[in-house]
C-alpha cells in the first residue's frame, strides 16, 4: 500500500517555499492544500513571478486568503499519509520541500518520502528514465499538486503492474 505526494513552490530555489501539496492514495481518492506562507513561524519571502505567471498560477493573495496554516497541513498530512509504507514524490525538490514546511510547523512527518526514481531502480530495477517516459505519455503535468500526485500514481501503477 503507497501513495503519492506532489508539491507546488514559490520558485526554484533554495529559497522558496511549498504553497500547495497534494496527494493520491491507493484508493484513487485525492486531495490538496493550500499552504499560507504568513503562518510559517519566520514567514517565507521568495517569490517568483514566473512560476506564479507560466507555472503553477497560484497567486499570493489566493495563499493569504484560502492557504491553509502550516501546522495544520502537516497535521492533516500525518493523519492522512501516516498509514502507508511508502509515499512516493517524484522529485528532490518535493524532499526539500516537505522539509522546510515541517520544519517550520516544528514537527515531524509520520511517514517517509521516498523519491521514486531511485526507488524503482533499487526495488524493481527499472530506470527513471522509463518513469520520465510512461509520465511523459500521460501528458503534459499540469502543475498542480492533486493532479500531479494523481499522474505520478498512474505511471508507478503502470510500471509496477
Amino acid at each position: 500500500m503507497w501513495a503519492t505526494l506532489d508539491f507546488e513552490a514559490s520558485g526554484l530555489s533554495g529559497q522558496s517555499y511549498p504553497i500547495e501539496v497534494g496527494y493520491s492514495l491507493p484508493d484513487g481518492s485525492a486531495n490538496s492544500l493550500l499552504i499560507n506562507p504568513l503562518t510559517a513561524g519566520d514567514p517565507w519571502q521568495h517569490w517568483d513571478d514566473y512560476a506564479e505567471q507560466e507555472i503553477h498560477q497560484i497567486s499570493r493573495q489566493k495563499l493569504h486568503n484560502e492557504g491553509l496554516q502550516v501546522v495544520d497541513v502537516c497535521q492533516h498530512l500525518n493523519a492522512v499519509l501516516g498509514k502507508y509504507e511508502l509515499v512516493f514524490c517524484d522529485s528532490q525538490w518535493d524532499l526539500f520541500w516537505l522539509g522546510r514546511l515541517y520544519h517550520a510547523a516544528h514537527m515531524r512527518p509520520s511517514f517517509t518520502l521516498t523519491e521514486v526514481g531511485l526507488w524503482l531502480l533499487q526495488e524493481n530495477g527499472i530506470d527513471r528514465a522509463h518513469f520520465q517516459q510512461i509520465m511523459a505519455e500521460l501528458g503534459p503535468v499540469q502543475h498542480r499538486a492533486e493532479s500531479d500526485a494523481k499522474q505520478i500514481r498512474m505511471a508507478i501503477t503502470q510500471l509496477t503492474e
